[in-house]
């Protein structure tokens, strides 16, 4: 490659900005790719970050900036008609909307949206901001059939819940959990190391036997207690999500009984056998790299 092409291939920068940890991916034109992960303090943009990006912008040109945004004020509404917004009491005027395949709108509230454009001013700003749901969509829609299914896209501190067919998307959900703050519980009581609290102990389930409380099995055993509080929450948002979906006249409310999981950081097996054996749902889950999928839908967007 010539110095001119170097100079001016396009790169790819995938931001997975979280409330804990900011992942980076840097893909270049030649095939290559960098990654790197920094601790965040309120899902600001770390400033050695900072540095990282606009020292790569500086040197290339043609650099796209990509990332999800997950803030609460935002959702999916089925339909192709701005009037169906009043049916869920939102005010369009205070949303940035946009329709999918004319049946479905995503959408988020514009200050909201603006907030976030705000992490990204120390570097050119961000180019492309993406709503889960379409990384939901891009990884399903090869999947579809005529039978409606659940759909989540699990993250450390949101989840989004989808419900499609191959015919159209009927609900969607966004939630923000308090700060990822059913793993910090469990990485806080470790500390103690020596005081087991009763309340962590009984969400685990009967099956799940600690036999060994030494200091090195005890971690772990934290760590899984992390994983399964996360895996209960889940059971809670799946069953009020199917409640509501079966019990509101707005929504074409057929029985579910499939759940696929896009999981973003690994869900351990303990926690995937709780889940299974709670919600009563043929579950499935799939692995996936956030930054990837930004990197993916850039492309597209750039054709």
């Amino acid at each position: 490659m010539s110095l001119f092409s170097k100079i001016y291939q396009k790169v790819f920068i995938s931001i997975d900005l979280d409330i804990k940890t900011c992942k980076i991916k840097v893909s270049y034109q030649n095939k290559s790719y960098e990654e790197k992960t920094y601790k965040t303090i309120n899902s600001d943009l770390p400033i050695d970050a900072v540095k990282y990006i606009r020292k790569i912008q500086d040197k290339y040109p043609y650099t796209y900036v990509g990332g999800i945004i997950r803030v609460e004020n935002q959702g999916l509404i089925t339909g192709n008609k701005l009037s169906v917004f009043e049916q869920f009491g939102l005010n369009t005027n205070l949303l940035k909307i946009m329709l999918v395949n004319r049946q479905w709108f995503v959408y988020v509230d514009k200050k909201s949206l603006q907030e976030y454009k705000h992490k990204f001013s120390k570097i050119d700003g961000i180019d492309f901001i993406f709503s889960p749901f379409i990384i939901i969509y891009e990884n399903i829609k090869d999947k579809l059939d005529d039978i409606k299914k659940l759909y989540i896209l699990q993250e450390k501190s949101s989840t989004s819940l989808l419900i499609a067919d191959k015919n159209n998307i009927y609900f969607g959900n966004h939630i923000v959990f308090e700060q990822n703050q059913l793993i910090e519980e469990a990485k806080d009581e470790n500390k103690s190391e020596d005081i087991i609290e009763f309340n962590i102990i009984d969400e685990i389930d009967e099956n799940i036997i600690i036999k060994d409380f030494e200091k090195s099995n005890f971690r772990a055993s934290t760590s899984e207690l992390g994983e399964l509080s996360i895996a209960n929450h889940m059971i809670e948002l799946i069953k009020n999500t199917l409640n509501n979906f079966y019990k509101d006249s707005r929504y074409a409310s057929d029985f579910i009984d499939e759940l696929l999981i896009l999981d973003c950081y690994g869900i351990g097996d303990n926690a995937i056998l709780h889940l299974k054996n709670n919600t009563m749902l043929e579950t499935h889950f799939t692995r996936i790299d956030i930054c990837q999928e930004i990197e993916n839908l850039i492309k597209m967007e750039l054709k």
